[in-house]
């Protein structure tokens, strides 16, 4: 498949289900925000939208956009990258890995989570390097987007991911591009709020989120039962806080990634015979 050229958004009033035998196989898909409705095509379907909201009645549309796909990605051009020995490749871009790499075929689709923002970057980076010195067989991966670190998590040895999104066309995403891998038997997408998932009981957690999520998350004991956790999504001047909220538990920053004022921390729950601490261990632990 090619990338998409344009994106025509139609905005509908009110939060609407649709389903994608109504428009065809050109629905790219609805995003639901703030009480309205988004929906995406790749050509024009003013007509068809029309009639629809003719049929079902209630919305109307609010208003109509149209922009380079190119455009929505942040000026991105969407190719082929690596982190580590990740490649990561567009699902319509071809491309050549080296022996011990691991490939991820990615259609982002309008979701978050293409691998090249900061925060995605500093994720994927943080699992490498866990995976090194350790292999968490349960993760729990809460604003998956796109699924980009749940299928990541489980090609580098993860048995069973739960990849969290609330908003539908993320969900629907994310299991695309999870058959798209061949991992379906090891990673289950589903859709709810973080606050709900965040007591599941995994070794790993992976939580790239915005600042005020992240920072509901950190005031329940229960999201703090596992050995790791990535956090990303937090600008330079949130950190200090973050780690005040953290004091209380045993827990030391393992890790502290930088990049374009964001930051991403890798925190381990401290072993009985060791202090917790903030200060940045790199290299291989030696628990067992």
């Amino acid at each position: 498949m090619a990338p998409y050229d344009k994106l025509f958004i139609y905005e509908v009033s009110g939060e609407v289900s649709v389903n994608s035998d109504i428009f065809g196989r050109h629905f790219i898909g609805c995003w639901n925000e703030g009480g309205n409705s988004f929906l995406f095509f790749p050509r024009q379907h003013d007509a068809e939208v029309r009639k629809w909201l003719g049929h079902q009645g209630g919305g109307k549309l609010v208003s109509r956009h149209v922009m380079d796909y190119r455009d929505w990605q942040a000026g991105e051009d969407l190719k082929a990258f690596r982190i580590e020995k990740l490649t990561i490749c567009p699902s319509w871009a071809e491309t050549e890995i080296a022996e011990g790499e691991i490939l991820i075929r990615l259609d982002p689709g309008v979701v978050f989570g293409t691998g090249l923002h900061p925060t995605t970057r500093g994720c994927l980076k943080a699992l490498w390097d866990i995976y090194q010195m350790d292999t968490p067989r349960k993760v729990l991966d809460i604003g998956t987007g796109t699924g980009i670190l749940a299928i990541s998590a489980a090609k580098l040895g993860a048995r069973e991911v739960l990849a969290i999104d609330h908003n539908k066309l993320a969900v629907e995403t994310a299991q695309r591009n999870v058959l798209l891998n061949g991992v379906e038997d090891r990673v289950k997408v589903t859709q709810g709020e973080a606050e709900a998932f965040g007591g599941e009981k995994t070794d790993m957690a992976l939580v790239n989120l915005h600042f005020q999520a992240i920072d509901a998350l950190l005031k329940r004991e229960q999201f703090f039962s596992r050995y790791w956790t990535v956090l990303s999504g937090l600008f330079q001047g949130q950190v200090n806080g973050v780690l005040a909220t953290l004091e209380k538990w045993q827990l030391t920053v393992h890790d502290r990634m930088e990049e374009s004022r964001w930051v991403t921390l890798v925190l381990r729950e401290t072993p009985p015979n060791e202090a917790p601490g903030y200060s940045i261990h790199k290299g291989r632990d030696t628990y067992t």
